[in-house]
């Protein structure tokens, strides 16, 4: 019975206090939102993110460049080599 009648007068303490600072709460809230709407004009479109389900498929270091892609996306050359893109192999092939 004591717990209830503390946690009753405790929800009208934080009560009057919300009330009584009501414009200094909105006021903050409106500068967070600003500030997160600014944050999200000024990311470049292809920096945003595109949530992929993660997936169980292996990874294969490019040879030309080192970079790791998964085995599904990569490009081929024989049974070992493989790299991460069409620009990588001319990269490669003019190294030689």
């Amino acid at each position: 019975m004591k717990f209830l009648i503390v946690l009753i007068l405790l929800l009208v303490v934080v009560g009057l206090i919300a009330f009584r600072y009501r414009k200094q709460i909105q006021t903050a809230l409106y500068f967070w939102r600003m500030y997160r709407n600014m944050r999200q004009m000024t990311k470049p479109p292809g920096e945003k993110q595109i949530d992929k389900p993660a997936t169980n498929a292996a990874l294969v270091r490019c040879s030309g460049c080192g970079d790791w892609v998964e085995e599904t996306n990569v490009l081929k050359m024989g049974n070992k080599i493989s790299y991460c893109s069409a620009a990588c192999i001319e990269k490669s092939a003019n190294r030689v």
